[in-house]
């Protein structure tokens, strides 16, 4: 969030933003909205899947996973009960990304049936998110 684009008269606006904003509400806001994976549930929840999955490794402070998380919500809907989607934390979790050579976030890894069907680095936007899950639909 920038406040930069409020002018010096814009006191008001400022003093409103400062004051409701705190630093943790900014964090907390940012917080992947998708379900996160653990090591303890990676198995049943994504190798053991009957539908395909989309595993999306992040970072806590990565913007381009927020966003893709984000679309990823809106996928989720559309595509309930058909595929899954799920986020994994590199820095909690960094033995999952070993395990699946993954190096950098954000990285989109689809799984069928407990194996590799795609797996992609850098930003996808929602356009691209979703021609992947027709495809293994």
């Amino acid at each position: 969030l920038s406040v930069g684009m409020c002018s010096e008269s814009d006191a008001l606006i400022k003093t409103y933003v400062s004051s409701s904003l705190h630093s943790d509400d900014l964090l907390s806001s940012t917080k992947l909205q998708i379900h996160e994976v653990t090591k303890s549930d990676w198995d049943s929840l994504v190798m053991e899947s009957k539908v395909p999955v989309m595993g999306l490794f992040t970072a806590y402070l990565c913007p381009t996973c927020f966003i893709m998380s984000f679309n990823m919500d809106t996928l989720d809907l559309k595509f309930a009960g058909r595929f899954k989607f799920y986020s994994v934390d590199l820095d909690d979790e960094p033995e999952i990304g070993a395990r699946w050579g993954v190096l950098t976030c954000p990285t989109t890894v689809v799984f069928k049936l407990g194996k590799v069907m795609d797996k992609r680095t850098g930003f996808l936007n929602e356009a691209t998110q979703m021609d992947i899950v027709e495809k293994y639909i």
